[in-house]
């Protein structure tokens, strides 16, 4: 998953991910990604319309497109 995560970001690809919020709830999120420093992933989230901040642990899943 981190693999493919990285190319999603290094390329600039938006890509389907389920995400565990701090409070335990999960999501199915399409994000299109802007940065990833750290332990965090910066993307536009197109569920919330915004740009958002992750956590990377919290990402659970994540497709991207197949080429």
């Amino acid at each position: 998953m981190n693999r493919l995560l990285m190319r999603c970001v290094s390329e600039r690809s938006p890509f389907m991910m389920i995400y565990q919020s701090g409070g335990g709830q999960f999501t199915q999120r399409y994000v299109f990604p802007i940065s990833c420093e750290g332990e965090t992933l910066t993307a536009y989230c197109c569920l919330r319309k915004q740009i958002r901040t992750f956590k990377l642990s919290n990402i659970l899943s994540v497709a991207g497109k197949t080429a």
